[in-house]
């Protein structure tokens, strides 16, 4: 009886193909063909990105079950780590595969205008494409595979079925971080593997950094191992990872980096004539990268020619255990025109200079999307030693000659007060001149009425030109509130006295803005008639803690509108302004978060700050007249309370 001959189909016997020995680099580039919707048409190349070679071979390694990316926006990190991953295993490994995006909308753009059109534009894929199997939801070929399209607020997508790889893209969007009752997106992601054997299932996250509490730093630096690209200095030879400073290089310890042979070396950085002035002819002559071990200058050209000689190196020795894996890249590696030095400088020196606080949220951007680094929440002025470098010599109570003007700023407590003066110069640069504790509404007054500060080397003095107190301190008496006090207290002295006085109140929710200035009121807490009225202005605090902290910054780098702090400044003062530190909340939003008890000074000076804006009614201190002379003997010294006042 002869042989039975079975006439299979073409699909059967695609899917009884064994695998290639093939890694995924090696695969994109024999069948992945880039169609008219990409910048560069035709077989994928890794000509012009040499450094996502190795990311995407470890997503089909049997000895790694985790492949997490950091990178910069606009580099080919999609294109690399998800559609070409999901490429091979459906062409040459069949799977069950879910892509995670950060919302319904991107995950619905990656299904029909990346992964679809990978397979039509592709000859050896196209073999697998069926309309009638392709939708938003989900994708399967005819040798078995499948590709599962969610996004991580839904739990239901997330949660449907099992999986053998899933890859998470962009894990630190706003959607990752969306709370709902079940467990975390990252985490139900990885439950859907869980009925695969340790090896053979993959976990794939790819993402920009946003900060160090973001997702894709969390599960880099939870990595067994971390690798760079290392490039070699056309000068002295030094195989080295491409950072823009040491002090933006998240993982490296001290700006060191271990190289060749274990031995450590010193950070590169990129670098430029003319600092935050430099002109565009300055830029585009002189934007370098300095080598850190001879201190050498590469032009583009030079950089991009040792990052198609570079390879894989890790930041520390590989033991050939590690299941866990990272990468960390940057927009300084791609030989693209978005990779070019002179470039990365002009988007950097844009963002710095940016005018006042919006300047770090520009910077920001920069940080994350094109250096790929964490960028800090917690201002830069937190610890005590950075505190006091913002200290100059002038001494307490003392006017410097460039003030045209002086706030004061009133915290008002259940039992006394806190307060601060500042003194501000046209330019918005400003002093912090006096401080301290008040006991009774009689100190508040002498201080806001009756204090004249003498201006260094002058015969001249100055009063306080315009003041804010908070309405809050809560209830005081049975019948009456701190609130309310002080309500009757700012109607009979808000005007009239000289130093114009303004009630305020903290606002919890933001809002456009500095100030927002309230309707008039004509009744009191408790119900009491106020005739006439009395308008308060609400403070966005959050924004005023970032401006008075970038300030600080700006004072510790002798920059514009720096807020200095006088010579006798003491520890009193600086525990109460780092008594607040920038967290992100479980919505993801940065806000300031109270991490001690006493912080009257930091409320304070944002309210000097603020009275001195342009925002405020009135205009700011830029338009103050000249002060005219005022003869020394009509100096009055500060009246001490009972407290210690600085």
């Amino acid at each position: 009886m002869g042989a039975i001959k079975y006439n299979w189909f073409p699909e059967e016997l695609s899917a009884a193909k064994p695998p290639e020995a093939i890694t995924v680099s090696e695969w994109a580039c024999k069948y992945r063909e880039l169609g008219k919707l990409s910048a560069v048409t035709g077989l994928y190349t890794l000509a012009f990105t040499p450094f996502w070679g190795p990311p995407m071979d470890a997503c089909a390694d049997p000895d790694i079950e985790q492949v997490v990316v950091c990178g910069p926006a606009q580099s080919g990190k999609t294109v690399a780590m998800v559609e070409n991953v999901v490429g091979f295993y459906l062409h040459q490994d069949p799977s069950s595969i879910m892509v995670v995006l950060a919302d319904e909308d991107t995950a619905n753009f990656v299904s029909t205008e990346k992964i679809g059109p990978m397979f039509k534009d592709s000859s050896s894929l196209s073999k697998l494409y069926n309309k009638k199997n392709f939708n938003n939801a989900c994708i399967e070929t005819p040798n078995g595979a499948r590709v599962d399209m969610a996004w991580a607020s839904s739990v239901a997508k997330i949660a449907s079925r099992p999986e053998r790889v899933v890859i998470c893209d962009e894990v630190d969007k706003p959607g990752y971080s969306k709370k709902t009752k079940e467990a975390a997106a990252i985490s139900l992601v990885k439950e859907r593997t869980k009925s695969y054997p340790s090896g053979f299932y993959k976990h794939i996250f790819t993402s920009t950094p946003t900060t160090k509490e973001g997702n894709i730093i969390g599960l880099l630096d939870a990595s067994e191992a971390v690798f760079d690209w290392h490039v070699p200095c056309p000068y002295c030879g030094v195989f080295q990872p491409l950072r823009w400073t040491p002090e933006y290089s998240h993982g490296f310890k001290e700006g060191m980096f271990r190289g060749d042979g274990n031995k450590m070396y010193k950070l590169g950085r990129v670098s430029w004539e003319g600092g935050g002035d430099a002109t565009p002819t300055q830029i585009k002559d002189t934007a370098r990268y300095e080598c850190g071990e001879c201190g050498e200058h590469w032009t583009t050209v030079q950089k991009n020619q040792a990052v198609g000689k570079g390879k894989i190196v890790g930041r520390a020795e590989p033991t050939g255990k590690e299941r866990k894996v990272g990468f960390h890249l940057n927009r300084i590696y791609p030989l693209f025109d978005s990779g070019r030095i002179d470039i990365l400088v002009e988007e950097f020196l844009s963002a710095c200079r940016v005018n006042g606080e919006q300047k770090a949220k520009m910077l920001q951007g920069f940080v994350n999307s094109a250096l790929a680094e964490p960028f800090s929440q917690v201002i830069r002025v937190t610890e005590e030693s950075d505190l006091l470098k913002a200290r100059c010599s002038l001494p307490g109570q003392t006017v410097p000659q460039e003030a045209v003007a002086l706030t004061c700023f009133v915290d008002v407590q259940k039992y006394g007060f806190w307060f601060c003066v500042r003194a501000f110069a046209r330019d918005h640069t400003s002093w912090l001149i006096h401080y301290g504790p008040l006991v009774s509404w009689a100190d508040v007054e002498n201080l806001l009425f009756d204090t004249y500060y003498p201006v260094q080397d002058s015969t001249r003095t100055m009063k306080i030109w315009r003041a804010g107190v908070d309405t809050g301190g809560g209830k005081k008496y049975e019948d009456m509130s701190m609130t309310e006090e002080t309500y009757w207290w700012l109607r009979k002295n808000a005007v009239g006295r000289g130093c114009r006085v303004w009630g305020t109140k903290g606002s919890s929710n933001p809002f456009p803005g500095k100030i927002k200035v309230g309707k008039p009121l004509d009744k009191t807490p408790s119900g009491k008639s106020m005739p006439g009225g009395l308008q308060i202005i609400s403070l966005n605090t959050n924004d005023l803690k970032d401006a008075f902290h970038y300030r600080l910054a700006q004072a510790i780098d002798n920059g514009p509108q720096a807020a200095y702090l006088h010579g006798d400044t003491d520890d009193s003062y600086i525990q109460q302004i780092t008594a607040e530190e920038k967290q992100l909340n479980d919505k993801g939003i940065a806000e300031w978060v109270a991490i001690r008890k006493d912080n009257h000074y930091l409320d304070c000076e944002c309210g000097c700050l603020v009275l001195a804006e342009p925002e405020w009614i009135g205009g700011g201190v830029e338009l103050v007249p000249v002060f005219d002379e005022t003869p020394r003997s009509q100096t009055r010294p500060v009246r001490k309370s009972n407290w210690m006042s600085r």
